[in-house]
């Protein structure tokens, strides 16, 4: 395979500057694989290693993206998995991230970015964001070992939001939904809070809020609101009967979903002993045995209008998609 002139170079941060311009920060991956839990720790990696070389950053404009991707072979994305966090996602991901013929991207932050970009420039053309988002994943999915056959991408839990504007993009894409009983989901924020289960780290118009201010510090009541639009946006996408999407709820357990994915999207689990080894341990890290959860006090994690939500969620999936809810054995 004959190297071009961006091999093994990815774009990692949109920012747009004070002169009112979009500009592109660059890594250089060298021989590493994408398959840190998520993206933010592939990048974090590949700079301290970038740092030892020169301290100059790598910049562009978002402009160069284009010129970038010419002549470049590349992946088209197999799967998006769509999840409400804390159900999953990361381990999935993480287990089909093994196999070097396979490319993951795990909630790439460059993504997102490119998705919110109308926050900081409302009059930005919708062609643009779109050209911007299959630039990056050209990219990212570039073929680096001659063996990549397949292309996943993980999003962030917020995206579930930008659901019509993605579907219209890749209409033919499998899109797989992860979801979980909100007392679970909230109970592991409480321990360990992403961003989006902290009023104003993340939009609240994108994530249908209240303003920050209104919650205090009842951070868990947030996330449940948080967590009840997710479920609610997940209902219209049900009902929208597609027949890329498909559903799946992680109290059916980890090895079916690995399952579920695989049959869906035609991703085919070349190492079954691999795959369930590694679904033994932690999403965040291979070292660590996975230990159950204690839901012995889920009482105080429970919020009645993301538990209807789920519950109503849970009840069209029934009726529709009887076989995600049937565990093996």
């Amino acid at each position: 395979m004959q190297a071009t002139p961006i091999h093994n170079w990815i774009p990692y941060q949109l920012s747009y500057s004070l002169q009112d311009e979009w500009m592109v920060k660059w890594l250089d991956l060298g021989n590493e694989r994408m398959i840190q839990p998520f993206f933010d720790d592939t990048i974090q990696l590949c700079r301290s290693k970038q740092r030892q070389r020169s301290r100059l950053e790598s910049l562009s404009t978002a402009a160069f993206l284009e010129d970038a991707c010419k002549d470049l072979p590349a992946l088209a994305p197999a799967a998006f998995i769509f999840h409400v966090s804390r159900c999953g996602s990361t381990l999935l991901s993480q287990a089909f991230s093994t196999p070097e013929e396979h490319i993951v991207i795990a909630e790439a932050p460059l993504l997102d970015e490119i998705l919110r970009v109308a926050e900081q420039q409302p009059d930005i053309p919708a062609t643009t964001r779109e050209n911007w988002f299959r630039q990056a994943l050209q990219l990212m999915g570039q073929l680096r070992n001659g063996k990549e056959t397949t292309y996943i991408i993980k999003l962030d839990s917020w995206h579930i939001h930008f659901y019509d504007v993605l579907r219209s993009w890749f209409p033919q894409t499998p899109f797989f939904f992860l979801y979980r009983r909100p007392d679970e989901v909230i109970a592991s924020h409480d321990k360990q809070r992403g961003i989006h289960s902290v009023p104003g780290m993340v939009n609240p118009v994108l994530l249908k809020t209240n303003e920050p201010a209104f919650y205090g510090s009842d951070f868990n009541g947030y996330t449940a609101q948080v967590l009840e639009q997710y479920y609610l946006a997940l209902q219209d996408i049900h009902g929208q009967q597609h027949a890329c999407n498909r559903f799946f709820d992680y109290a059916d357990g980890v090895r079916e979903m690995a399952a579920a994915f695989s049959a869906f999207t035609g991703i085919a689990i070349k190492d079954m002993e691999q795959l369930h080894t590694r679904l033994g341990y932690h999403s965040k890290s291979a070292q660590m045995t996975f230990a159950p959860e204690d839901h012995s006090n889920r009482q105080r994690f429970f919020f009645a209008g993301c538990q209807d939500a789920y519950a109503q969620l849970s009840t069209l999936l029934l009726q529709t998609q009887p076989i995600d809810h049937m565990r093996e054995g």
